[in-house]
C-alpha cells in the first residue's frame, strides 16, 4: 500500500507540474511579461522576488518549478530566472523560523487542498477566470502530491543517530548523506526540516546533528526540481543545473566552514538566550544566504557558463534579438529578420523531412512556434524614429507579414498528416515543386537580392497551376465512377495541402527579402 501511495504522488505532483506550465504558457500575455520583468528588473530585484515567492509558497523547491514554468512560456529570461532561483534559497529559511515560533506539526495538504476546490470553482463559475482557477488547481496539486508523498513516506524515516559522532568527518559526512536522502525521498526539504526540527525537540538528534541533517536537505531539493523538469525545454535543464551546482557549493561550503558558522550561531544565540529550535533555524538561514551572498554578485558569468554547457537551438535561432537593440530601430528590424531568416530556414528542413521521410516532430513545430513569439515580442518593443518612419514601417510590416505566413505554414504542418497520400505517385510533380522551393529557402541569407523572390513566385504559381488542373481530372473521374468519393476526397485535400505550403513559403520569403512598400491610405504617426 505504502509503495501504491507513493507513486500515486509522484504522478499526483507531476500532473500538477504540467498543469502549472502550461497554464502559465496560456497566461503568456504581454501584460503578464512586462509585470514579471518589472518585478525581476537587476539581481537584487530577481533575488528578492524569488525570496518572496518561496515564502508565500514555504517551498523553495515549488518556486523553482515555477520559476522553470516562467521560463518555458517565454515570461522571463534565463539570466533572470537565476535570480529567483538564488534569491529563492533566502526564502526557504523563513520555514524554520514559522516551525521554531509556532510549532512543528504542518500537514501540506490541508493548506492547500482548498485550492483545488477554489481553482475549479473559478473555472466553471467565471470564464474570464478560467486560467487563474487552472493555476490554482496546478499549485494545489503539486502540493497534495508532495502531501501524499509524506504521507508514504513518514513512517519510514526514522532517527536513531545517538552513536554518531557529528565531529569527525565520516559521521558527518553521514549526516550531509541522510539529510539529503531525506529530502529525494519526501521530495520536500521542508518536511525533511519539520522532521529534524522534531527530533531535535524531542532529543531523538542534537543540535550539532540537526544542523549537518538540513545542510544536506538542501542539497537535495535538486532531485525534486529535476523530476519535476521532466520533459522541459533545454532552458528548464539549464536551471536544474544552476540548481544543482547552487544547492553542492552551498553543501561543501557549509560543510567545511562549519565549525566556524555553527560556532557564530551558537555565540549570537547565546546573547539572545535562544532555544535549540531557534538556533537550528539561525544556522538554517545563514547557509542559505551564505549561498545568496556566493551566487549572486557573479549571477550573469555563471550564466553565461551555463548557457555553453547546454547550448539552445531557440537562442541560437534567436541569438541577433538584443533587447539593447530596441532603441535604434534600424538595427532592431535588421536583426529581427535575420532571426527570421533563420527560423524559416530551420522550419524548412522540418518540412522537407516530412515530404522526405514522413516524420514529423512535433517538438521541432513548438521550438519554432516559440522562437516565432520571440520575434513577435522583440518587434513590438521597437519605436519609430522620426524622419525615417516611412522606411521602416515598411520594413516592420514585411517581418510582420513574414510571421504571419510562417505561422499559417506552421499550421499547414500541424494541420493533417498527409503520409498516405503522399505516396501517391499522381502527387510527385507537386512534391517536387515544393521540394525545389525549400532547397531554395536552404540557400537564403540576409545578402539575398529582392529580385530573387521570382523564383519562389514562379514554383508556386507552378504549383498552383498544376493543383487546378489535377483537381479537376481527379474530380472528372470520380464523375465517370474510375475513383471512389474517399478517395478522391483524400487526393485533393494532399493536393491542397502541397498548394498551401508552396503559397506560404513563396510570400514568407518575398516579405523576408523585398520589403513591403506601405499603402497609401495609411500614414505613419511617429507619436503612436
Amino acid at each position: 500500500m505504502g509503495i501504491a501511495t507513493l507513486v500515486g504522488g509522484i504522478g499526483i505532483f507531476l500532473l500538477g507540474m504540467m498543469l502549472l506550465t502550461d497554464t502559465l504558457k496560456s497566461l503568456a500575455g504581454e501584460r503578464l511579461r512586462r509585470r514579471l520583468n518589472q518585478f525581476a528588473e537587476g539581481p537584487v530585484a530577481g533575488a528578492v522576488l524569488g525570496a518572496t515567492l518561496t515564502t508565500l509558497f514555504q517551498s523553495s523547491t515549488v518556486t523553482t518549478l515555477m520559476t522553470i514554468g516562467f521560463v518555458s512560456a517565454g515570461l522571463l529570461t534565463f539570466v533572470q530566472a537565476l535570480t529567483l532561483v538564488i534569491g529563492a534559497n533566502a526564502g526557504s529559511a523563513t520555514t524554520g523560523w514559522i516551525v521554531a515560533l509556532l510549532g512543528y506539526n504542518l500537514d501540506i495538504r490541508q493548506l492547500f487542498l482548498p485550492l483545488i476546490g477554489v481553482g475549479m470553482a473559478l473555472r466553471f463559475i467565471n470564464r474570464r477566470l478560467r486560467r487563474i482557477g487552472m493555476l490554482f488547481v496546478g499549485i494545489g496539486l503539486i502540493f497534495v502530491g508532495i502531501g501524499t508523498l509524506q504521507e508514504s513516506m513518514r513512517d519510514v524515516v526514522t532517527f536513531s543517530l545517538n552513536e554518531w559522532n557529528a565531529d569527525t568527518p565520516l559521521h558527518q559526512l553521514a549526516l550531509l548523506g541522510t539529510g539529503l536522502l531525506m529530502t529525494a525521498v519526501l521530495q520536500s526539504s521542508t518536511i525533511g526540516l519539520v522532521l529534524t526540527m522534531t527530533a531535535l525537540a524531542t532529543d531523538t538528534v542534537s543540535l550539532t546533528q540537526a544542523c549537518l541533517l538540513v545542510l544536506g536537505q538542501s542539497a537535495g531539493t535538486s532531485l525534486v526540481v529535476a523530476i519535476g523538469s521532466i520533459g522541459g525545454w533545454k532552458s528548464a535543464r539549464r536551471i536544474v543545473l544552476a540548481h544543482v551546482l547552487i544547492h553542492g557549493s552551498i553543501l561543501v561550503i557549509g560543510w567545511l566552514t562549519f565549525p566556524l558558522l555553527f560556532g557564530v550561531v551558537n555565540e549570537v544565540a547565546d546573547r539572545l538566550n535562544w532555544n535549540e529550535l531557534l538556533r537550528l533555524a539561525l544556522f538554517h538561514t545563514s547557509f542559505h544566504l551564505l549561498g545568496v551572498f556566493t551566487f549572486l554578485p557573479f549571477h550573469e558569468a555563471f550564466s553565461r557558463q551555463l548557457l555553453k554547457w547546454i547550448p539552445s537551438r531557440a537562442e541560437k535561432l534567436t541569438r541577433f534579438l538584443d533587447p539593447n537593440m530596441a532603441r535604434i530601430p534600424t538595427v532592431a528590424l535588421e536583426a529581427a529578420r535575420r532571426s527570421l531568416i533563420e527560423i524559416e530556414r530551420y522550419l524548412a528542413k522540418e518540412t522537407q523531412l516530412l515530404l522526405n521521410e514522413a516524420r514529423k516532430r512535433d517538438d521541432e513545430l513548438q521550438l519554432v512556434e516559440k522562437t516565432l513569439g520571440d520575434v513577435r515580442v522583440f518587434l513590438s518593443t521597437i519605436q519609430l524614429e522620426e524622419g525615417r518612419g516611412r522606411n521602416d514601417y515598411g520594413q516592420h510590416l514585411s517581418l510582420l507579414h513574414t510571421i504571419d505566413h510562417l505561422e499559417r505554414w506552421l499550421f499547414v504542418m500541424r494541420e493533417v498528416d498527409p503520409v498516405d497520400a503522399l505516396r501517391d505517385t499522381d502527387f510527385l510533380v507537386a512534391r517536387q515543386l515544393v521540394l525545389h522551393e525549400l532547397d531554395m529557402v536552404e540557400t537564403l541569407n540576409h545578402h539575398t537580392p529582392p529580385e530573387e523572390s521570382r523564383q519562389w513566385k514562379t514554383a508556386s504559381k507552378q504549383l498552383a497551376e498544376y493543383r487546378k488542373a489535377h483537381r479537376a481530372e481527379l474530380l472528372e473521374e470520380t464523375a465517370a465512377n474510375q475513383l471512389e468519393m474517399d478517395q478522391t476526397i483524400q487526393k485533393v485535400q494532399a493536393l491542397l495541402w502541397l498548394d498551401r505550403i508552396g503559397y506560404h513559403v513563396w510570400r514568407a520569403t518575398r516579405h523576408l527579402i523585398k520589403p513591403t512598400v506601405p499603402s497609401e491610405r495609411f500614414e505613419v504617426n511617429l507619436e503612436d
